[in-house]
């Protein structure tokens, strides 16, 4: 079952969250809590879309997304920024399940697409979006600004 995330989720969230932001080997300096989870994804103030696969009561995966103008398309667009299914639950529909389910979300709001990245070298993920349908925009570099960076950028602002 997917179903928007609830109050009671949080610990369940910040689990999987910091689940998948280890995969990279160096887990994030500030690790996902529950408190975050509940101030910035669940609830009517939450900065994002919050999916979550239930199994047998269960939360075993989830998805967060955002909704961007695309300007190509001159439409809004649904943005994917995590999916995660444990790994006791992948191969069994979990993830089709939440990308099925943030497609009708986008057609519903009137997206032109659902858009998100792959890390690359990340094979299994490749081979999952290609099965959902899925075209390869190619590779680019994700970049980011961030810290000291940021700041000493927008200091620069008039």
């Amino acid at each position: 079952m997917i179903r928007p995330g609830l109050r009671g989720d949080a610990e369940a969230v910040a689990a999987l969250i910091n689940a998948i932001n280890s995969l990279h080997g160096t887990p994030p300096a500030m690790p996902m809590t529950a408190a975050v989870v509940e101030r910035d994804l669940i609830g009517p103030q939450s900065r994002a879309i919050l999916r979550l696969a239930e199994r047998d009561g269960v939360v075993v995966g989830f998805a967060t997304a955002g909704f961007i103008y695309d300007a190509e398309r001159q439409a809004d667009a649904l943005m994917l920024l995590d999916l995660y299914v444990m790994p006791e639950a992948r191969r069994r529909g979990v993830a089709r399940a939440l990308m099925a389910r943030l497609a009708a979300e986008a057609l519903e709001r009137g997206a032109g697409c659902l858009w998100w990245g792959v890390d690359e070298g990340d094979e299994e993920a490749a081979a999952f979006y290609r099965a959902i349908g899925a075209d390869s925009e190619g590779r680019f570099s994700g970049e980011i600004l961030e810290g000291q960076a940021l700041r000493r950028l927008a200091a620069e602002h008039e």
